[in-house]
């Protein structure tokens, strides 16, 4: 009889890129002591860029600010990888929030945050990203052809969109949630008038 252990799948590791200024921020690629992760920081966009020519992350992690100088455009490079990173922005302020989901950022993270948040929503983002990989295999192959609509929901890594709630500046219907201000508040952004706010969190 097989052994077991000779039976299991070994799970290649993420491997994941941090760009960020933060020193604080970047000490925290020690924290990912797992056989699931990779991790690479670096402070520089241009280390960035040439890091994702040469190793295509599974996971970007950076500060929206690096984003907005000259030549960064960090966030585009990952999504134009043969197979698109996902995106984790961070960022100290919210107002910025609403370019980067209109862009394509799959998740946000307002800082300051804990050390145990960045590795909870990283690890979440990476869940969902496989499990889209996986959908998406399975729809190329044929399996099934159901599999568009599941495919969608993992789109918003962990943003959700709320096609019934209205912006309380535009009356927009149609809003983005992107972060937890509290266990029973969230952040909110407008990506038609480009504002954010604080409100109850939707169910």
């Amino acid at each position: 009889m097989a052994n077991a252990a000779a039976l299991s799948v070994v799970t290649p590791p993420h491997n994941i890129l941090i760009v960020d200024e933060d020193a604080v921020t970047s000490r925290y690629g020690p924290l990912f002591n797992s056989d699931n992760f990779r991790v690479s920081v670096t402070p520089h966009v241009k280390v960035a860029l040439e890091f994702m020519r040469r190793t295509a992350p599974a996971l970007l992690v950076s500060d929206l600010a690096l984003d907005r100088e000259p030549g960064g455009n960090v966030y585009a490079a990952a999504k134009a990888l043969m197979v698109p990173a996902t995106v984790l922005v961070t960022t100290t302020e919210p107002t910025l929030v609403p370019d980067a989901l209109a862009a394509g950022c799959d998740g946000v993270l307002l800082k300051p945050f804990a050390p145990n948040l960045l590795i909870t929503r990283i690890s979440r983002l990476l869940r969902d990203r496989s499990n889209q990989l996986r959908l998406q295999s399975a729809r190329s192959l044929g399996k099934s052809a159901h599999l568009s609509e599941r495919i969608d929901l993992f789109k918003s890594g962990t943003n959700r969109t709320w096609p019934n709630a209205e912006c309380p500046y535009c009356s927009h219907a149609g809003v983005t949630s992107f972060d937890y201000a509290s266990m029973r508040r969230a952040w909110y952004a407008c990506l038609a008038c480009r504002k954010v706010w604080i409100a109850k969190r939707q169910e």
